[in-house]
């Protein structure tokens, strides 16, 4: 479905005024239910950046921000990617498969350089003739023998590494690497379609409000909205100051003993187009907990493509909560609230 031009004009220049999600609180209707056990609080560093994977589907949690302490080490606790790839492929380490997946597991420990190494080398390794398999329409592909069956199996689809490399390039703001990987995708490859929407998606970080217009008028109309939504806590020129979200009062940061009463959250749904890139790992977003009630998701400080954040925010907007309470009175806080998905 074609977008008009001018209605998508207008819906950008709508969020470029508003700057801000403000979602009201509502009456309390179920019993409390504990709030996310605390854990270390991640910086805010634009650009979004791609977190380490947790272990619950769309689990919400607080986090309270702590002195930065060292953590007692524990050798062999956790095997490196490269002991991780060479165990699950141990009969074919240097497959484009186990590459894949070793650019994969660099991007969840945000050595976005060594995922890029490793992906780049995967699309080598994939045979010419599966990369010009897959850009085929269904209609025109050749029956493959059992042979080539198999060799399509042991090799990762190009596309999908493709949208990983253009990921790892976009984490680490070589925003022209990123978009030269996306357009590379075969359009009929359901990887196209994100692609191209986080292409939309860098050239507003980059200011280049016309051709994000142009990007998203060749997608359907839930891009649009996802844009809208994503686009006001993702890029820095449409994130407000705190003192223009507060209720007129000081936001303090959330800590163990001044912090608000969760009385009501749901998990994040996961989607299905991220279900098929197998793509896991953490949404968090800043906000804050107002002392008049009422909820602002201020910015994401950790974002995950193919829907996940926007379903993060719709989760969010559901929280219920009392303000905390700090000398007997209502105040305002602020931290990171984080929603975990993995796969299955």
């Amino acid at each position: 479905m074609r977008i008009p031009r001018q209605l998508l004009y207008s819906a950008l220049t709508i969020s470029l005024i508003i700057a801000s999600v403000v979602l009201p609180a509502r009456a309390q209707t179920q019993p409390p239910k504990p709030a996310g056990e605390p854990s270390r609080s991640q910086p805010s560093v634009p650009p979004p950046h791609l977190p380490v994977p947790m272990t619950t589907i769309g689990e919400p949690s607080i986090r309270i921000k702590k002195p930065d302490a060292s953590s007692p080490s524990q050798p062999g606790a956790v095997m490196s990617c490269d002991e991780q790839v060479k165990k699950k492929f141990a009969d074919d380490p240097k497959s484009s498969r186990a590459n894949y997946e070793l650019g994969l597991c660099h991007l969840s420990s945000k050595k976005f350089n060594d995922a890029i190494t490793a992906f780049q080398k995967a699309i080598r390794l994939i045979p010419g003739w599966i990369k010009e398999y897959e850009g085929r329409i269904m209609s025109s592909r050749p029956i493959l023998s059992k042979e080539q069956e198999e060799e399509v199996r042991r090799n990762v689809s190009p596309s999908l590494v493709l949208f990983s490399l253009g990921w790892a390039y976009h984490q680490t703001g070589r925003y022209d690497e990123a978009v030269a990987a996306y357009r590379q995708i075969h359009s009929i490859n359901p990887a196209a379609e994100e692609a191209k929407y986080q292409t939309a998606m860098i050239h507003l970080l980059q200011g280049n409000r016309e051709a994000a217009l142009e990007q998203v008028a060749e997608m359907e109309k839930s891009f649009e909205r996802r844009l809208d939504v994503e686009s006001k806590l993702l890029v820095p020129a449409l994130i407000p100051s705190d003192d223009s979200v507060s209720n007129g009062a000081p936001i303090i940061p959330i800590t163990n003993s001044i912090r608000p009463t969760i009385l009501y959250r749901e998990k994040a749904k996961y989607t299905e187009e991220a279900r098929q890139a197998k793509m896991g790992g953490a949404v968090e977003l800043q906000v804050i907990f107002r002392s008049d009630g009422a909820m602002v998701i201020h910015r994401v400080t950790e974002y995950l493509p193919y829907g996940l954040t926007l379903k993060a925010v719709e989760a969010a907007s559901r929280i219920r909560f009392n303000p905390a309470i700090k000398d007997g009175a209502p105040v305002s806080v602020k931290g990171p609230l984080t929603f975990t998905f993995n796969i299955y």
